[in-house]
Formats: C-alpha cells, sequence, structure tokens
C-alpha cells in the first residue's frame, strides 16, 4: 500500500528485456536514482516484469513482482497481465516507460514521450524511423493514451512542442517536461587504474589510436552518421593522424542509404568500429577523444552529448530538434545537413582554447542534469498523476 500522499509507483518493467538501448538505460537509471528518495517517503516502486531477476536494481525500496508472461506475447502481457494486477490495487499509480497504457487499466496511470517519431510529420522528416507493425501500434494507442492520463511525462521542451502539435485536444500544459540525467560521475576523468590499463589496451588492439575523432550512438538513418564520414574524409585528408571511431548498436532500425557510401570512401585504416562496448570503456573513449561529434537530424533529448561533457570531452553537436536546449552553451553547432559546415567546427577544435573553453562549459552544464533531480521530478509528477485522477 501506498503512503497517503505518496502513491506505490507499479513500474511496467518489462524495457528490461531489451539488452541495450536509451530507453532501457534510461529505466534503469531512474531506478537508482528514486529509490533512496522513496525509502525516505516511505514509499514504494514494484517493477512488474514477465521473468524473474529481470529488474536491475536491488534496494528496500524496490520490490520485483512476476506477472504471467503469456507465453511471451508482449502486447497480451502489457494488456491482461499487467491491468489485472495493477487494477487489484489501492494507493498506486501505474507508469510505462514506453509510452502506453494497458487497455482496461483503471487506477490512475502516466507514461514517458520521448520522440515522436512513430508518427509522420513531413516537415521535420521525411523518413519512416521505426518499424511498421511498431508506428502502427503507437498511432493507435499513444493518442488514446495521452488523452486518458491527467499528465504526460516528456524529456525536453521541444518534444512537448512536438506533442502539442500532434494532440491539439490535450491542453498543453498536461505535457510535462522534466528532463534526463547523466551519471556524472561514472564520466568524470578519475584516478586511472590497473582496470582501466587493460582496458584501453584491448581498445588499442582493437584500433583505437589518439588522436581520433569520437562518435556514439546507433547508425539509424535519424543519427545521420554519413554526413560525418564525409565531413571526417576531407578532415582526416588535412590531417592524417586522426581516426574515426563509432560505438553503437550495427543493426539501425532504419538504415541510412547514404552511410556505406560515406564510410567505404573513408580512407584504409582511418575507421575504427566497435560496435557496444561496456560502460567503463566508453567512458574511457569520452575521456581520449580530441572532441565528440553528434550530427542527429531528431532528438527527443540526446544524452551522449552530456556524457561526452561529463568526461570533460569537447562537443560538436547538430543544431536540430532538442540538442541545442540540451548541450546550450557548452557546445559547437553545425547543420546536420552540410558536411561542409562541420568540418569548419572540426577545424575550429583543432584550437586548444576553443577545447578548454568548451571543456569548463561542459562541466557546468551537465550540473543541470542529473538523475537525482529527474527522478524526484518524476515522483512528484506521480504524486500529482494519484491526486488528480481521485479528484475526477
Amino acid at each position: 500500500m501506498g503512503h497517503p500522499e505518496h502513491p506505490t509507483i507499479l513500474f511496467m518493467g518489462r524495457i528490461f528485456e531489451d539488452r541495450w538501448g536509451g530507453v532501457r538505460e534510461m529505466a534503469e537509471r531512474m531506478l537508482h536514482a528514486a529509490a533512496p528518495l522513496c525509502e525516505k517517503q516511505g514509499r514504494r516502486i514494484e517493477v512488474l516484469v514477465p521473468t524473474r531477476g529481470l529488474c536491475p536494481v536491488e534496494h528496500p525500496a524496490i520490490r520485483e513482482v512476476v506477472l504471467p508472461r503469456h507465453a511471451g506475447n508482449r502486447i497480451l502481457w502489457d494488456h491482461r497481465s499487467v491491468p489485472a494486477h495493477a487494477n487489484r490495487r489501492r494507493g498506486a499509480v501505474l507508469y510505462n516507460i514506453k509510452l502506453v497504457l494497458p487497455v482496461g487499466l483503471r487506477v490512475p496511470g502516466f507514461t514517458s514521450i520521448h520522440d515522436l517519431m512513430y508518427f509522420p510529420q513531413p516537415a521535420k522528416y521525411d523518413w519512416r524511423e521505426y518499424y511498421w507493425a511498431d508506428s502502427l501500434y503507437m498511432r493507435l494507442m499513444v493518442p488514446r493514451t495521452v488523452a486518458r492520463a491527467p499528465f504526460t511525462h516528456v524529456d525536453s521542451a521541444y518534444t512537448a512542442e512536438d506533442a502539442r502539435d500532434l494532440f491539439p485536444e490535450i491542453a498543453p500544459h498536461r505535457f510535462r517536461t522534466i528532463p534526463l540525467g547523466v551519471e556524472e560521475v561514472e564520466f568524470t576523468p578519475a584516478r586511472w587504474t590497473a582496470e582501466d590499463s587493460d582496458l584501453w589496451a584491448g581498445l588499442g588492439a582493437r584500433g583505437v589510436t589518439e588522436p581520433f575523432v569520437f562518435h556514439s550512438g546507433s547508425l539509424s538513418r535519424r543519427k545521420n552518421v554519413g554526413v560525418l564520414a564525409t565531413a571526417f574524409r576531407e578532415f582526416q585528408r588535412r590531417h592524417p593522424k586522426y581516426r574515426l571511431v563509432l560505438t553503437g548498436g550495427s543493426a539501425p532500425t532504419t538504415g541510412d542509404p547514404r552511410l556505406a557510401r560515406a564510410l567505404g570512401r573513408l580512407p584504409c585504416g582511418s575507421l575504427v568500429r566497435l560496435g557496444t562496448v561496456s560502460r567503463r570503456e566508453l567512458a574511457l573513449l569520452y575521456q581520449r577523444a580530441a572532441f565528440f561529434v553528434f550530427p542527429s537530424l531528431y532528438e527527443g533529448f540526446g544524452i551522449p552529448p552530456l556524457e561526452a561533457q561529463a568526461a570533460g570531452c569537447p562537443v560538436i553537436c547538430a543544431r536540430a530538434t532538442s540538442l541545442p536546449e540540451v548541450a546550450r552553451d557548452a557546445a559547437l553547432y553545425f547543420d546536420p545537413r552540410k558536411p561542409g559546415e562541420l568540418l569548419a567546427r572540426m577545424e575550429e577544435m583543432r584550437d586548444p582554447a576553443v577545447r578548454g573553453r568548451l571543456r569548463k562549459a561542459g562541466y557546468r552544464n551537465v550540473k543541470d542534469f542529473t538523475w537525482g533531480r529527474m527522478a524526484a521530478d518524476w515522483l512528484a509528477l506521480a504524486d500529482e498523476v494519484y491526486r488528480a485522477r481521485r479528484t475526477r
């Protein structure tokens, strides 16, 4: 039972079936940050999962609850198992980190919107980002969810504006902007350890040598890595010692038809593709990179630039969607459709004074984006959702 003013949060934890991804990482970070706050408030989070041991966070305020799997059918789990459990609870709020509330839910509930690329918006992008089946499902369910929920969490002011444009019938104040965070301690340069030396040697064996330009993220079309490769080709011709290092998933949701051509034109030995790396390896790459480039065409928030800033890595960022409100004055910006403009920013990064200024600005910027602050605001929003539904 939840505290009268602080309901128990029923957290839909099927996201933890995903091996990696930004939303899965967000879910884990949120729970880690929210758990001690819940303990202080005398409340609990129940993480609802289809398989025992799926919840990645162990804490007295967190309890894992296993619900029937329905032979692994995700839709039946979402829309049958979850509401059957939630509707028996009093003093509780259901939360789904992935946009959709279950059909038949009778307790208060809310979700998070990270981006709205399931919906066509020709003025903003001219390609399909997600699989057809996923897009059709979201187009059916998300309007119903935002109409039903008293409030909906959005990651950025840009995403809030997207939501208001797509759902004009919903009062604007019902979309609540709560920025995401960065695990600052995880990335901030610290004393070099023997383990770090071993990890760095392993990365060296895979082709990482200094100086290098770094990018972390998927290879989907919206990530725009082809523009980075095109700009880097000319940059590397002028400065042959540099390498381009890429990490992230190798199987994009939606392929970039220009990417393979752009990567194929890079000189032999100038490109290092690492795929998925450990969190510590990622931190070392940020810390040792000459600078980080994030050329994405569309981001609902965009955590990698903050990770780079926390690591003291100067950032070049696309002037697009939510990225300027995240990276703020701690990045150099370029038009993401113009490789020549990116090349000019890369040349600016050759100046030690520019890199030093951005490094200091980055350290300041990340202070405003903490998971602790995000979790506190998220818990407060859960309380508002609970109170709003009780007064209807």
